[in-house]
């Protein structure tokens, strides 16, 4: 049994399943303000807003990893595991990450 419903409002609650270390490398020289962006998409991943808050970009090339556009210069990549379960993959900036027009990772 477990406190926390998998649903609130219709809408399925995901929970960080592993990732942790690419975060922790990434806010190490990161700044307060992009900080505060990353860790207000990954609070709209829990409770179920992330879908309809943020732009979203399919990877085509992965199954089941999207490209989150966290703010102009800044792109989380994300792995969804289950319906309730989800990897962080990488965290970057947008230019070095993701082309927004067509939704694939940019080459050197």
């Amino acid at each position: 049994m477990t406190n926390e419903p998998r649903q609130v409002n219709g809408t399925a609650r995901f929970r960080l399943q592993s990732g942790l270390d690419v975060l922790d490398r990434w806010a190490q020289a990161a700044s307060q303000s992009k900080k505060n962006a990353l860790y207000k998409a990954l609070f709209a991943m829990q409770d179920g807003s992330l879908f309809r808050t943020y732009r979203v970009i399919d990877d085509f090339q992965q199954t089941n990893e999207l490209y989150v556009l966290v703010k102009d210069d800044l792109v989380m990549k994300i792995r969804i595991n289950g319906l309730d379960v989800y990897d962080i993959v990488a965290i970057g900036p947008r230019a070095n990450t993701v082309d927004a027009q067509t939704g694939r990772p940019r080459t050197a």
